[in-house]
C-alpha cells in the first residue's frame, strides 16, 4: 500500500510517499535521496526494500525538489546540517516516529550520517549510501562533469520531469556550493564522531565521484558499529546498477539491529 501526503516541515511543504503502514513494535526506514534527486529518481528501490524487510518506509523530497515548495534563492551555506535538523524532527513527530532507520543516498547519505548525531533517540541505525562528505578533486570533476551535461546535454531535459520549473535553481544550487571553498572545507567529522548507533555504508566501487576518501574518514571518526559493503561494477546510483546486492545488504543489516 502506498500513500503520498504533504506535510509542513520546518515550515516548508514536503511531498512524501509512504509505503505500508507504521507499526509500533518495529522501526520505520525513512529514505532521503540525493543532490538533485526526487522520490521517482529511487524507481522502485524503496518498495523493493519494504518487501524484502518487512518494515514501513517513508521517502520524501527535500526542500527545492520535485513536487516539494521550490527554492526561491540560491544557498551559499552548507545545508546538510541545517536540513538533518528541524526538517527530519518535524517528519518524525507528523508520522509519531520514534524507531526510525534512515536511508541515505550521496548528499542525503550525509545527511542521514549527521542526523544520527543529532536525532540519537529516534535513530536506531542508519544506511548511508555513497555518502559525499568530503569535497575532493575526484567529485569535483564529477560536478564539472554533470555541469557540463546538464548544460550542453541532455541532462536538464532528463531532470526536468522530475523538478519542472524549479530545476535551474535547484542544480545550481547543488553546483555552487559543491564549488564553494567554505563548503569543500566541511567534512561533517564533528558528527561522525557523535554516532551512537549502527551503521551500513554501500559503495559502488565504479562511482564516477570517488568513494574511498569518504570510507576512510568513516573509519577514522564514526565509534559505533561500522559495515562496509563496496559492489564491484556499480557507480554512484549502485542501488539502481545493483538493486538485489543493495535490497539484501540492507534487509539484513535490519536483522542484525
Amino acid at each position: 500500500m502506498k500513500q503520498e501526503h504533504f506535510i509542513q516541515a520546518a515550515n516548508r511543504r514536503l511531498r512524501v510517499q509512504q509505503i505500508g503502514h507504521i507499526q509500533a513494535n518495529a522501526p520505520t526506514l525513512v529514505f532521503l535521496h540525493g543532490g538533485i534527486d526526487s522520490i521517482e529518481m529511487w524507481r522502485d528501490f524503496p518498495e523493493q526494500v519494504h518487501q524484502a524487510t518487512g518494515l514501513c518506509v517513508i521517502v520524501y523530497e527535500r526542500w527545492g525538489h520535485g513536487q516539494s515548495e521550490p527554492l526561491t534563492e540560491f544557498r551559499e551555506y552548507d545545508t546538510r546540517a541545517e536540513e538533518a535538523g528541524e526538517p527530519l524532527l518535524d517528519l518524525f513527530k507528523h508520522f509519531g516516529l520514534t524507531d526510525v532507520i534512515l536511508v541515505g543516498h550521496s548528499y542525503g547519505g550525509v545527511i542521514s550520517l549527521v542526523a544520527a548525531s543529532l536525532h540519537t533517540e529516534v535513530v536506531c541505525a542508519v544506511v548511508s549510501i555513497v555518502p559525499q562528505m568530503l569535497i575532493h578533486d575526484q567529485c569535483l570533476a564529477g560536478a564539472q562533469e554533470a555541469k557540463e551535461a546538464f548544460e550542453n546535454g541532455d541532462l536538464r531535459k532528463k531532470l526536468f520531469k522530475f523538478h519542472g520549473e524549479g530545476l535551474d535553481i535547484l542544480f545550481y544550487d547543488w553546483i555552487n556550493r559543491v564549488n564553494s571553498e567554505a563548503y569543500q572545507a566541511e567534512d561533517c567529522k564533528q558528527y561522525l564522531q557523535q554516532i551512537s548507533c549502527p551503521v551500513l555504508q554501500i559503495f559502488g566501487k565504479e562511482d564516477g565521484f570517488g568513494y574511498l576518501p569518504n570510507l576512510d574518514l568513516s573509519k577514522k571518526h564514526i565509534p559505533s558499529q561500522l559495515s562496509v559493503k563496496v559492489v564491484p561494477d556499480a557507480g554512484h546510483y549502485v542501488h539502481l546498477d545493483a538493486k538485489e546486492t543493495v535490497v539484501n545488504e540492507v534487509k539484513e543489516f535490519c536483522l542484525t539491529l
